[in-house]
């Protein structure tokens, strides 16, 4: 990841800027000038390729950016042929739980889902404190998961933006490891699905627009079949990461001992899919204008999740380390089911009231 196509990050400022975007996904104006025209600046002073130009103008790209480089390394360990210089992965309010490639000159933009990347830490660490975790007891009590999802939800179909929902206190100890893994592996699915398609040359089988409250971008649709491959090809990324984590032993002691980071390597794909699931799930009772997005060649999520559940038991099967724990998918499915008929109501009336 060590270099990026001028013409990529070009066509992603573009975007950005076209849309008012660039304080909210590249940073803030920094002593008096505006980020995107830094950038802009370097690039017309450079020749084809930049160092890095996205790193660190915004907390949550440079989050995005340490997964893509987490992805790539996964890559490059199974011998998966792609060139990192024509790849170029930013945030994008997509409005949509996913990652996307658009129509870009020089290679392939991956936009990834700025909502998305919130909607996945809120609600898994509002798992984390509703759980009775490592001996503690839960955090929240049923009313306050309700009401804590419901803020969230609620802030994801008004404005886009989960963040705009009520704070909630910080993680400490083995709940806050626990929610970095399951979050991380997530996102990295996410990535990985895109390079998926890369790396298999999958070609676009046409166009759609992509919509948000604040937004519209035209992204490449595949086949149903083509996303289906690269669904296991971005969980067999993620799996092989925490292989690759597990032998330098960079994971903490705790972690290690109780196949913590196995265990999310293998729900972080599952989760990702599960959450798209809850999200139509719940347009279709709260009938919210202008959400889900234009159609695409994405499968149902249901039908992602049946068809990538036997993926992950099968790359387990074949690891050397110990097989974890694979209830906890089944467990977060069961834990929105649980909640599901009061949860609908409770984000019903947060939309009603901050119309």
């Amino acid at each position: 990841m060590s270099t990026r196509s001028r013409k990529l990050v070009t066509t992603y400022l573009a975007l950005v800027q076209r849309d008012g975007f660039s304080g909210r996904l590249i940073g803030p104006a920094v002593g008096g000038h505006n980020t995107a025209e830094r950038i802009g600046a370097l690039l017309a002073a450079t020749e084809d390729h930049v160092a890095e130009p996205l790193r660190r103008l915004s907390s949550a790209q440079d989050t995005l950016d340490r997964r893509v480089e987490e992805v790539e390394t996964a890559a490059h360990s199974l011998n998966l042929s792609f060139d990192p210089r024509r790849i170029v992965t930013g945030l994008y309010p997509l409005g949509d739980l996913n990652a996307w490639t658009t129509p870009a000159a020089g290679g392939d933009l991956i936009l990834m889902s700025s909502g998305a990347m919130g909607l996945v830490f809120l609600t898994l660490k509002i798992n984390m404190m509703s759980a009775q975790m490592f001996g503690e007891p839960p955090i929240l009590d049923r009313p306050q998961t309700l009401a804590a999802l419901a803020d969230v939800f609620a802030a994801h179909l008004r404005y886009g933006d989960p963040w705009r929902s009520a704070p909630l206190p910080p993680l400490t100890g083995h709940r806050e490891v626990m929610l970095d893994l399951l979050v991380n592996a997530s996102v990295r699915f996410a990535i990985g699905h895109e390079y998926g398609h890369i790396v298999a040359k999958h070609a676009p089988v046409g166009r759609t627009t992509l919509t948000s409250v604040d937004s519209k971008v035209e992204v490449h649709t595949r086949s149903v079949e083509d996303e289906f491959e690269a669904d296991r090809l971005g969980a067999q990324l993620v799996l092989t990461e925490q292989w690759l984590a597990a032998a330098a032993e960079t994971d903490p002691q705790f972690v290690r001992r109780h196949g913590l980071a196995a265990a999310a390597a293998a729900t972080g794909p599952l989760y990702f899919l599960l959450l798209d699931l809850v999200l139509h799930e719940l347009d279709g009772e709260l009938k919210v204008v202008g959400y889900p997005p234009a159609p695409s060649g994405h499968p149902p999520s249901g039908q992602r999740w049946d068809a990538l559940w036997p993926v992950i038991e099968q790359e387990y099967a074949r690891a050397t380390m110990p097989v974890p724990p694979l209830d906890l998918p089944g467990g977060l499915m069961r834990w929105f089911e649980h909640l599901f008929l009061d949860l609908v109501p409770a984000i019903a009336q947060r939309l009603e009231t901050r119309g």
